[in-house]
């Protein structure tokens, strides 16, 4: 009799029950570790609430998972045990008693970190930022924001994520209140709410504007610990000229504000992006807080052959030009400004310097 005929019917299926899920497992290791965490995040948060857990929460440390947010007097081992059946998580558990993470009673703070909450005005637009536990959520919030934003627009950046806390006191009413001080005035405050307190910063016309700012925030979350770093335009010296502790903080807020929101335009194109209409808008607020103000506009293109219509010179040439007539068109002297194409040069497209 062969080796084939007497091999037990069971054996190829014993061998699969093996291989299979070790090769599963294996390929969820080539993903993304983020990628990993934010899609077993949202499937166990759906099998808790499938088991009857709506309102816990899960959290991730690569396949491991950590659940909170279910008392101690309630079943968690069922709890655990849909978690644990979801493909890719390799343990589920509670927080240890006393580690801070709602093990005790379910009412501790939830695993995972709240995240700073942001709003920030951008030229007519207050920017929402930060990360929420719901779409329902992330729609309450906007539009409480709108609803104070005093004609102005709100661009939702927010991120969901299923389960996620907000900072303490971050609900309708506080950032509703939060918009509205933002809106107020001229300037280009920003309000970031995180567990750690409430920070007010940006540019600002006068000191009664920042102190409005100030006591609005402090209004709407009472309790909380303000960190007041808003500026106000300094008086310009003999001349119209700025003094040069002036200019060193216009440079300052200029530079930042270019680092983390660059002004961006189509490709191959002296057009502005919705979001490179939002920078310069924000850059004139700031320009318009320090009256005498001068400075350059240096353009620039990225490296590379283009669409064949434009040299780089005359691209970057114009793409100077079109910020420049914002500035000016915003009530900027047109003489404080001049503005000039370089040619091919760094990623960022447009480089302003105070002079």
């Amino acid at each position: 009799m062969s080796e084939r005929a007497t091999r037990p019917a069971w054996l190829p299926l014993a061998a699969a029950a093996v291989v299979v899920p070790t090769v599963l497992a294996g390929l969820t290791l080539l993903w993304p570790r983020p990628q990993i965490e934010t899609e077993l995040t949202r499937t166990g948060t759906e099998a808790l609430a499938a088991a009857g857990f709506p309102g816990a929460a899960l959290s991730l440390d690569g396949r491991d998972a950590t659940i909170t947010g279910i008392p101690a007097g309630a079943d968690r081992q069922r709890a655990i045990d849909a978690v644990q059946a979801v493909t890719g998580v390799r343990v589920a558990a509670f927080p240890a008693p006393g580690s801070g993470g709602g093990g005790g009673n379910g009412g501790g703070a939830p695993a995972v970190a709240a995240q700073p909450f942001g709003i920030a005005r951008q030229g007519d637009n207050l920017v929402l930022t930060g990360v929420v536990g719901s779409d329902d959520q992330r729609a309450q919030l906007v539009a409480a924001a709108t609803a104070q934003a005093a004609g102005r627009g709100v661009v939702d950046q927010l991120t969901v994520t299923p389960g996620a806390p907000l900072p303490a006191g971050v609900d309708g009413t506080s950032v509703g209140a939060a918009a509205a001080a933002v809106a107020a005035g001229t300037g280009s405050a920003a309000v970031s709410i995180a567990p750690s307190g409430v920070t007010l910063s940006g540019a600002v016309a006068d000191e009664a504007a920042k102190a409005a700012a100030a006591k609005a925030v402090a209004a709407a979350l009472p309790g909380a610990t303000v960190d007041d770093q808003l500026t106000v335009a300094a008086a310009t010296a003999t001349g119209g000229d700025l003094d040069a502790a002036t200019k060193q903080q216009l440079q300052s807020s200029i530079s930042a504000l270019l680092a983390g929101a660059p002004i961006a335009f189509e490709p191959d194109s002296p057009q502005l992006t919705p979001q490179g209409s939002g920078t310069v808008a924000t850059v004139l607020d700031l320009l318009k807080a320090a009256p005498g103000a001068r400075v350059e506009v240096d353009g620039f293109v990225a490296p590379g052959k283009g669409n064949g219509k434009l040299t780089a010179q005359q691209l970057s040439d114009q793409r100077a030009g079109t910020v420049r007539d914002a500035l000016v068109a915003g009530g900027v002297a047109a003489d404080h400004i001049t503005a000039a194409g370089k040619g091919e040069g760094p990623a960022r497209r447009v480089v302003i310097t105070v002079v």
